[in-house]
């Protein structure tokens, strides 16, 4: 019976230990040359919709650069949009746009499409002394999209999960999720 024992959990270990999800899923030289095919500055269009769907803003023209990372100009005038405290929302409407920094993590990639998650960085804009509050955006981090090197295309969520004023945490902030799709040439 002690045999039996050994055998099966010796057969779940190698099972559990073959499973290893640390192990990336791409070479560095298919990541790189990913990267290299979707270089470039896409122009289109940003809308922002609550994480439940009713939309802030229909588009406004933006544009995402892509090399190593991706970095797309965020309007936060929209974000103001959705903030009920007007002191708030007037800062937020102050700051205007940000840059937002993201690396990619690539899920799938075939001749043609590149499907990928996004890992933003968060958006502090700094205040104090005499100055406004300083403000930070948190971002979700499984949000992403697709790339269309054919095409030369791309689409790609950014969700601020958090807002902080200060040292404190907006409570009243509402999920957002700011949509791209762009094309370049």
């Amino acid at each position: 019976m002690k045999q039996i024992t050994t055998i099966i959990l010796f057969i779940a270990l190698v099972f559990i230990s073959s499973c290893n999800k640390d192990e990336p899923k791409f070479s560095s030289s298919e990541i790189q040359r990913a990267l290299f095919e979707m270089k470039g500055t896409y122009h289109g269009e940003m809308r922002v919709s609550y994480y439940h769907g009713e939309t802030i803003s229909v588009g406004n023209a933006c544009k995402a650069v892509s090399k190593d990372s991706l970095t797309v100009n965020m309007d936060l005038s929209l974000m103001a949009q959705s903030i009920t405290d007007e002191g708030i929302a007037s800062r937020l409407r102050d700051i205007g746009i940000v840059q937002v920094k993201a690396a990619y993590e690539f899920y799938q990639m075939d001749e043609q499409i590149y499907n990928f998650v996004l890992h933003p960085n968060d958006v502090v804009c700094p205040g104090g002394d005499g100055a406004p509050e300083t403000v930070k955006i948190a971002f979700a981090q499984n949000y992403g999209g697709d790339a269309d090197y054919f095409n030369h295309s791309i689409t790609f969520n950014l969700s601020p999960t958090e807002l902080w004023v200060g040292d404190k945490k907006y409570e009243q902030f509402k999920q957002l999720v700011y949509h791209f799709g762009g094309t370049y040439e």
